[in-house]
């Protein structure tokens, strides 16, 4: 019986590294961000040398315009999280600067800012390392298995107010709804600074309810408005109390 004890208590000293260290994310479950970065719109107007299409093929780098974003992030699991976005950003678009004959004949120019705000559901492919192992502190020892990567998919609202120079005739013109559903999908990643703070890039591409993000619904079109942004962030990990929530 005594052996059966001391062999329990040896096995117990010999785990508690490994025990340790696998709950050690739990201590800092919160996380609070923000970020700046470029945002570009595809839609109607503007665009590349080309019919109108969605994502990165339709980029137009002169009308590349600016978000800030504040959020926080809860780690449900050590390889999931929640992440709340509060995002202001610009968009504009332009047939001044396509030479595609349709668009460039039209010559309409549209801005609007925009507020988003949105929930994210993330889910990392490589997990968050924990330690000053893993930090620029040790840059020499990188490997990209370092790096917190992780994709997400989310949902939530935009509000926006398009100016647009003139109406022309293959404009639908129709009444439409100034917030509107925004689901935002993308790819995201993380390195540590040190042990609290960490910089990240984020890709997110924003594909919404609506065709008049523009102000503007081409009689031919059939696809509704996106938006992307490129987000350089910072964030500062808070630690968890015992009741479970955030110390500041």
């Amino acid at each position: 019986m005594k052996f059966k004890i001391l062999y329990i208590f040896l096995l117990l000293i010999v785990l508690m590294p490994v025990i340790t260290n696998a709950q050690r994310w739990k201590r800092t479950r919160y996380e609070v961000l923000g970020g700046i970065g470029p945002s570009n719109f595809f839609g109607d107007l503007g665009g590349a040398n080309k019919d109108g299409t969605h994502f990165m093929s339709d980029i137009d780098m002169k009308a590349t315009r600016y978000h800030i974003v504040a959020g926080i992030r809860y780690k449900v699991q050590e390889k999931m999280a929640l992440k709340l976005n509060l995002i202001y950003g610009r968009i504009y678009g332009s047939d001044i600067f396509t030479e595609a004959p349709g668009r460039a004949n039209r010559n309409v120019t549209f801005s609007s800012g925009l507020f988003e705000p949105s929930l994210q559901f993330e889910y990392s492919i490589l997990k968050e390392r924990l330690g000053t192992r893993y930090t620029f502190r040790n840059i020499q020892r990188f490997k990209f298995t370092y790096v917190n990567t992780y994709v997400f998919l989310g949902f939530g609202g935009v509000l926006f107010n398009p100016k647009i120079n003139h109406i022309v005739k293959s404009n639908k013109n129709q009444p439409f709804h100034r917030f509107n559903m925004v689901f935002p999908i993308g790819l995201g990643f993380k390195y540590a600074m040190n042990r609290r703070t960490t910089l990240g890039f984020e890709f997110g591409q924003r594909y919404t309810t609506t065709d008049y993000l523009d102000g503007h619904s081409d009689t031919h079109s059939k696809a509704r408005d996106s938006y992307a942004f490129l987000t350089i962030n910072v964030t500062y990990k808070l630690k968890t109390a015992r009741s479970g929530l955030p110390k500041f």
